[in-house]
Formats: structure tokens, C-alpha cells, sequence
């Protein structure tokens, strides 16, 4: 933790963080203590070296012997479970996209809330390549932000797509010079972790519910939501500082 923010870290780079067994349960147990620590009030998601995560570890995958349930056993059991957790944090999670990013990792970083992506990274749907379909939510993700036609054309063709080209189609958020992506996603980070991040968790959950429901149960979840705020400290500070024509100083509450 650096001051406010959390950061995770891949670190195989040699594998270019390929993620094998033991790392995916590092990134669980990590996950859920970032979701504990109450003075971690934003989180960075980013790679060692030069790549973010090349998904997961093919030579692991095709080592011993595995059977097709232990396949869907695993997605369950880990991918799934990372998913979640970075969706249903109650605080913002950033993607520093310091380099590739394929496979099982695009699910990860296109589950985060923002995504700063570095000018020569790539992004590549590469199951199609090894007669795989997407998993980790890649495909969920990735037809929800460009459409049933785009995501075919995407899956199917298995090339890289350049940073430029995710941030057109709206797959990331902004794109940063190579040497300065987590510097940049920290900056970020930091001014989310000084806002109001208990409306920022609970926004999360009323746009994930949005896009599941119709306008009318949107509403109604809003309502809930906007309830859970309305008492909060951060409310009170922000409509004071409001009329007092101040800065507010919000402690995510």
C-alpha cells in the first residue's frame, strides 16, 4: 500500500506473468485483503516487466493429466473468483496496462474500473489461436463495450490490437507513454482514494445491475443505493463544503 492505493503486481516476468495455479490463489488472498484494508482506498492492478499478463500458464495447463471437468472446475474456482472480487470491490480498481496484455488477463483488466494503457501495448484475444473460446468474462466484457459484430470480428481474427485502437473502441480509458503508465494510473488512484469512495463502490454496483436490468429495476436499485449514501459522513461534508465553498475532504464513509 502506498499511502491511499493499493497496488497488486504480477510478477513472473520471465513468463511474461503468465498466470499459473499458485499465482491465481496469490491474486485471490490478495484481492480479499485489499477489500479488508480500509486505509486502501483505491486499488492498482499492474504487471513487473514488460508485459501485464499473458493469461494463463499454457505449459501448466498442459502438463499431467486433467479432465474436462477439472478445466471447469478451475475457471470456476479462480478465474471466476478473481472476477467477482474485482468487480464487487467496494472501492475503485484501476488497470496500469504496462505492456501485452491476452487470454484470461483481458478479463482482469477489463474488469477494472478504469484502464490506463501504455502507447506500444498490445491486447490480443488469442484463444481463437489454440482453437480456445474466451473465459475469465473476456468475451462478457469485450461485446458490452463494442457489440456482437466487433466482438466476433475481435475473437475470431486472434491479432493484436493496438493501444490506440483499445482506446477507440472504448476498451480503456486513456493511454499513457510506456515509462509513465503506473505513474499515471497511480495519479489516478490517489484522487480516487481522496473522493467519495463509498459512492464510488455502490455506483459500481448500480452500473453492473444496469446493464443486467431494465430501466424500472434500475431505478428501484438506485434507490437503494442512493439511500445507503444519503446518512453518510461523505454526504454531509460534501454538501457542506458545497455551500461553504470549500474543498471536501471526504474519508469514503
Amino acid at each position: 500500500r502506498i499511502g491511499k492505493v493499493g497496488v497488486i503486481t504480477f510478477n513472473r516476468p520471465d513468463h511474461y506473468n503468465a498466470m499459473d495455479s499458485g499465482m491465481k490463489r496469490l491474486l485471490m488472498e490478495t484481492l480479499r485483503k485489499a477489500q479488508n484494508d480500509k486505509k486502501a482506498r483505491s486499488i492498482v492492478i499492474t504487471g513487473n516487466g514488460r508485459g501485464f499478463s499473458a493469461g494463463a500458464d499454457l505449459l501448466e495447463m498442459t502438463g499431467g493429466s486433467i479432465t474436462k471437468d477439472d478445466v471447469q472446475n478451475d475457471l470456476f474456482a479462480t478465474y471466476s473468483v478473481i472476477i467477482k472480487q474485482i468487480v464487487e470491490m467496494n472501492k475503485p480498481v484501476i488497470a496500469a496496462i504496462n505492456g501485452a496484455v491476452a487470454g484470461a488477463a483481458i478479463g482482469i483488466a477489463l474488469a477494472c474500473d478504469y484502464k490506463i494503457m501504455a502507447s506500444d501495448a498490445k491486447l490480443r484475444y488469442a484463444f481463437i489461436n489454440i482453437a480456445l473460446v474466451p473465459d475469465a468474462g473476456s468475451s462478457w466484457f469485450l461485446a458490452r463495450e463494442v457489440g456482437y459484430t466487433k466482438a466476433m470480428e475481435i475473437i475470431t481474427g486472434g491479432e493484436k490490437i493496438p493501444a490506440a485502437e483499445c482506446l477507440e473502441l472504448g476498451l480503456v480509458n486513456a493511454i499513457a507513454p510506456t515509462e509513465h503508465t503506473l505513474q499515471t494510473a497511480m495519479a489516478l488512484a490517489t484522487k480516487l482514494a481522496d473522493g467519495p469512495t463509498n459512492a464510488i463502490g455502490r455506483t459500481k454496483k448500480v452500473l453492473h445491475y444496469a446493464m443486467n436490468h431494465d430501466l424500472y429495476q434500475t431505478m428501484n436499485e438506485e434507490a437503494r443505493q442512493q439511500k445507503e449514501c444519503i446518512f453518510g459522513y461523505d454526504h454531509r461534508e460534501g454538501t457542506s463544503a458545497f455551500l461553504q465553498k470549500r474543498a471536501p475532504k471526504f474519508i469514503g464513509k
